[in-house]
């Protein structure tokens, strides 16, 4: 069965030309065409739509938001909101109920694109138990506005760190908390960054965007008092994840897209925590199964759930329209091994950085001076085999 996509637009030119270019795709995808929310409704109800691209201004007779109707009635359908720009009022309007902002014009190979990401992100994640907690997650904020127009700004070929700086710049919270990060302990810098130009110039766009993403999320996310320490310690662990990562790869790879990858990767990569935390006693539902019956949280999340936080944050990812190299990372920084990749990769780099994170000071110099070094991983599976055959 071909995937099914829906255009909703209200906008007679625009209808048009979006049915042009799709004609070359139409034996890939199936189209469907709509000029009013109602009609657009209407076709949701009564075909099997995989992705929507609506404007954002389209509106039922009801007075209802379309976007935000297909959000409540279909939530399983991934939602692309059609815009001119991204300084729109529209765009943090519908932020709450989008998944994607797509600027027009648009073309048929930028479509494509898109279209493909999507499918290749659902594909290798399919999994019914993270779509359906992710439904019913309705307090996870979406892309930040700035996030988006960092995005767009540096797809030009002309693009500028001070426009980039200057868009940062404008919330002054978040330029606090970005300074505050780079100048921990996390990056080791041997002098104070003072303003964002050159954190920007030090660090990189990628790094300060995905620091841009985390900190939104943070700052935006809904839970409870209770769980509120929670978050805390998910906000504390991903950075120093994230800083692991990073120094990792500077030993093992020469590019520096690599090491952006690999920090992009470390700080998001428990973001899946965040939708668990919206379920009912989570952490201590963890808690009981790890004391109980000697679970790593993991493996507590799979009993329970019959998911984890990786697949959860992966598939998150992939909606936000993260590069595949970081939802991979994400999805399988708990089992690089299933990636089939035997060498190192990004998943690899964080798997490791998250094992140094939790394991106590290990007394290297002497594991070298022994010679031991060879057999401490063996040392380290045997344990763990022994374990689980002692729970079974």
């Amino acid at each position: 069965m071909k995937p099914s996509i829906l255009f909703a637009v209200g906008n007679e030119n625009l209808l048009k030309e979006l049915i042009s270019i799709t004609i070359p795709l139409r034996d890939e995808f199936d189209c469907f065409f709509a000029e009013s929310g109602e009609k657009a409704i209407q076709l949701l109800a009564n075909n099997r739509v995989d992705i929507v691209f609506s404007s954002t201004e389209i509106v039922l007779s009801s007075g209802a938001n379309l976007l935000h109707e297909i959000k409540r009635l279909f939530p399983e359908t991934i939602r692309f909101a059609l815009v001119q720009n991204l300084e729109s009022p529209a765009v943090a309007q519908s932020s709450q109920y989008v998944h994607q902002f797509v600027t027009l014009p648009i073309t048929k190979d930028n479509l494509k694109e898109r279209i493909d990401n999507i499918l290749q992100i659902q594909k290798f994640l399919r999994n019914e138990k993270v779509e359906e907690l992710i439904k019913n997650t309705t307090t996870l904020p979406s892309m930040p506005e700035i996030y988006i127009q960092i995005e767009e700004e540096v797809a030009k070929k002309d693009f500028s760190l001070n426009k980039i700086a200057n868009l940062i710049s404008k919330d002054p919270n978040l330029t606090a908390k970005i300074l505050q990060i780079v100048n921990s302990a996390y990056f080791g810098l041997r002098s104070e960054i003072t303003n964002i130009n050159y954190a920007l110039a030090y660090l990189g766009v990628n790094v300060i965007k995905s620091l841009v993403f985390y900190i939104h999320l943070f700052s935006n996310f809904k839970v409870t008092a209770e769980n509120r320490k929670h978050l805390e310690r998910f906000w504390q662990h991903s950075l120093f994840v994230a800083s692991n990562s990073y120094h990792l790869s500077e030993l093992f790879f020469k590019e520096k897209s690599a090491l952006d990858i690999s920090y992009t990767a470390g700080v998001l990569h428990d973001v899946g925590k965040f939708v668990l935390l919206n379920t009912l006693t989570y952490p201590e539902n963890l808690i009981v199964l790890s004391e109980q019956k000697g679970y790593t949280h993991l493996e507590a999340e799979e009993e329970i759930y019959q998911c984890t936080h990786a697949e959860i944050g992966a598939y998150l990812l992939g909606l936000w329209g993260f590069p595949i190299s970081i939802v991979e990372a994400v999805a399988y920084h708990h089992k690089p091994s299933q990636l089939q990749n035997s060498k190192l990769n990004f998943a690899t780099v964080v798997h490791i950085a998250d094992f140094i994170y939790h394991a106590p000071p290990l007394d290297v110099p002497h594991i070298f001076e022994i010679g031991f070094e060879k057999n401490l991983l063996n040392s380290i599976l045997h344990i763990r085999k022994a374990r689980e055959v002692k729970r079974r």
